[in-house]
């Protein structure tokens, strides 16, 4: 069977450059045995597959012009690749929507190809403080104290829709992995960005060799807004109560 590598995030993990570089060196991946699909690529300018997962969970900004995976697999069909790539950090969202994750998990192995998920996972101090700096270009509008406090108390914030930021990481994988049978692959999002950026560990992950990581790349949708005061100690009260969870996950063999 053939491996389809299946990036999941999460939000803010450096997935959008990810997704810029799968996009502009389709070409040369496929040369080394990695084919980036189109199917599920809202735009022609980014290789991220969010309409697969918007669709498989009834997001309103799903279009079935922009294909699911029945138009996924069957892209894969006319490939001889070895492995192939997707990348959207809606996926992640899945963990909560079970029956949406299995049938994505049951119809890749249907179609011969082995699913093996990526997720990266951030330090949840600093994650839940880049979250809350992006909630105004998303229109969400709440005080961080009230962030905050919900984050501390239910380990998630929900902001207005269907999604679930989940800073408690142990829930996060705990619900992957009793709904998909394909493996989870926890990354360390601290220790790639600290070691030369997200795509040399990217490229690792998808056992490319390592003059892949030198092709041309770019950060995109970097944090913007001011860490306050208030943000910064609201990061250390997050740590405190999620961060031995993490770094457990990302521990060298923790599975």
């Amino acid at each position: 069977m053939r491996t389809l590598f299946v990036h999941i995030g999460t939000h803010k993990t450096g997935t959008t450059s990810v997704q810029w570089y799968l996009n502009r060196h389709a070409r040369k991946l496929k040369g080394y045995g990695t084919y980036v699909p189109k199917a599920g690529c809202p735009s022609p300018r980014s290789s991220g597959h969010h309409n697969i997962p918007w669709l498989l969970a009834g997001d309103p900004r799903a279009k079935i012009a922009h294909g699911g995976i029945d138009a996924l697999l069957a892209e894969l069909s006319e490939v001889d690749s070895p492995n192939a790539v997707v990348s959207s950090e809606e996926f992640h969202f899945l963990a909560d929507r079970p029956q949406a994750l299995a049938e994505l998990d049951r119809r890749i192995f249907e179609a011969g190809w082995t699913p093996v998920y990526l997720l990266y996972l951030r330090a949840p101090g600093a994650y839940a403080n880049s979250l809350y700096r992006e909630f105004p270009l998303q229109n969400i509008h709440v005080r961080f104290a009230d962030f905050l406090a919900g984050v501390l108390a239910d380990g998630a914030y929900q902001p207005p829709g269907a999604v679930i930021l989940r800073l408690d990481y142990d829930v996060l994988v705990a619900q992957w992995r009793a709904a998909a049978k394909g493996e989870l692959r926890i990354l360390d999002y601290e220790q790639a960005a600290g070691a030369g950026g997200i795509i040399p560990s990217f490229v690792r992950a998808l056992g490319l060799p390592a003059r892949a990581a030198q092709f041309r790349q770019r950060r995109i949708n970097i944090s913007s807004g001011e860490t306050t005061d208030e943000m910064r100690a609201g990061a250390k009260l997050v740590d405190a109560q999620f961060r031995p969870a993490y770094e457990r996950l990302v521990a060298p063999g923790a599975g």
